[in-house]
């Protein structure tokens, strides 16, 4: 798959996604989203490009837009929840309300929604949406810290009236997408990939192998729990057993990836211990895919993660591999980012872009049997070609 050695790049940077606040204490912070764009401006990324764009200003989704995937009642539930304080949960107790949420979360439902337009225009232009990848939520309640599922609203979108495009979703989140993956199990329009933590180990519990969709979407639905512990060795074998396959044989006219960095080694909330290897793997695979299958148009969201330092300089990655760079991950990050985030996190900032050195790859017979279990489920096989050695 050969790739572009540029690519345009478009980056959500409207600094109001910050309102998606669940407070201090909270592991979800927003925060660290915003200091991937600073780290971005930062290290001048944006500088002397004219095909890369900072987006500055994006809409919240309208009521209309949030009804293509979540319900009514929901809708009024999370607005009337928005108007008083910060003492109701939205799901069973990891989501709560805020004052102002249902506006924020439209925010980034419709930052997502920005994105999606932009790819949509072809051309090869990418778009980034690093606060987005709320995949959790469900049509009628919030689930794992998602108020509005604003990766699902996009595929609502994509295949929906006026567009009715095909689209490959594919989930390197630690959690599995079930927001997404249930919300669409019986269309056959989407093609949903989702590589997580073996769901008996780790919440939502779900994604399953077996779980291959149902009806129309029969087939199309593709569960890869991976054992915790598992290193690059094992995604990278999947990911490439697995993916150009079932994508190519899919023709979609969209991707989107959610690039959750909860699956990385040094993350609180789960057990997976992938580097930012396996993130650059995931971009860059499917950016050639996009350009292959469906005029580059890739659009990518953040999702899930849980320590600042490495949140922020995987997504700050993101846009770079995107427009077809391999950056050094031994440089300097900025001194003032550096202040930037010790004031904003209150924890020590990291010195350079390196983030921690891949685990000796020692378990291919995990991904292996994987690879065959998947087969059987989807009643076919998958050739043995090359895999990363990282």
């Amino acid at each position: 798959m050969a790739r572009a050695t540029t690519s345009p790049v478009s980056v959500v940077a409207d600094p109001r996604l910050r309102e998606y606040d669940f407070g201090p204490g909270h592991p979800f912070q927003v925060a660290s989203r915003w200091l991937a764009v600073r780290l971005l401006e930062e290290d001048g990324f944006f500088d002397g490009h004219p095909e890369r764009v900072a987006i500055r200003e994006v809409p919240m989704a309208s009521r209309e837009e949030l009804l293509r995937f979540h319900r009514e009642a929901y809708l009024d539930r999370v607005d009337g929840a928005g108007e008083g304080p910060r003492t109701e949960f939205l799901d069973q107790g990891d989501t709560p309300a805020f004052p102002g949420c249902y506006r924020a979360a439209a925010r980034v439902a419709g930052a997502t929604l920005a994105a999606l337009a932009i790819v949509e225009q072809g051309g090869g232009r990418r778009a980034f949406q690093p606060a987005g990848g709320l995949h959790h939520a469900h049509p009628d309640r919030a689930s794992g810290f998602c108020i509005f599922n604003d990766v699902a609203l996009a595929v609502a979108t994509a295949i929906g009236p006026g567009r009715r495009r095909r689209v490959a979703y594919i989930d390197v989140d630690a959690h599995h997408g079930d927001g997404v993956m249930y919300g669409f199990y019986d269309d056959g329009r989407l093609l949903d990939i989702d590589f997580h933590q073996d769901g008996r180990t780790i919440f939502p519990g779900t994604g399953a192998v077996g779980e291959t969709g149902a009806g129309d979407g029969a087939g199309l639905k593709v569960n890869l729990p991976m054992p915790p512990g598992s290193v690059d060795r094992v995604f990278g074998t999947l990911f490439s057993r697995l993916v150009p396959t079932l994508v190519r044989e899919f023709r979609p006219e969209v991707i989107v990836l959610q690039c959750g960095v909860d699956a990385h080694r040094d993350d609180a909330l789960a057990q997976l211990r992938l580097t930012p290897a396996s993130y650059e793997l995931a971009v860059g695979g499917l950016s050639s895919l996009a350009d292959e299958m469906c005029q580059g148009r890739l659009l990518v969201t953040g999702g899930g993660g849980y320590d600042a330092a490495n949140v922020s300089r995987v997504l700050a990655s993101v846009p770079r591999w995107l427009s077809g760079e391999h950056p050094d991950v031994g440089r300097k990050v900025p001194e003032r980012w550096r202040a930037e985030f010790a004031e904003t996190t209150g924890e020590p900032a990291p010195r350079s872009w390196a983030v921690a050195a891949a685990d000796r790859p020692n378990d291919d017979p995990v991904a292996e049997a994987l690879v065959s279990e998947i087969g059987s489920a989807l009643g076919r096989k998958f050739p043995v070609g090359a895999t990363p050695t990282r």
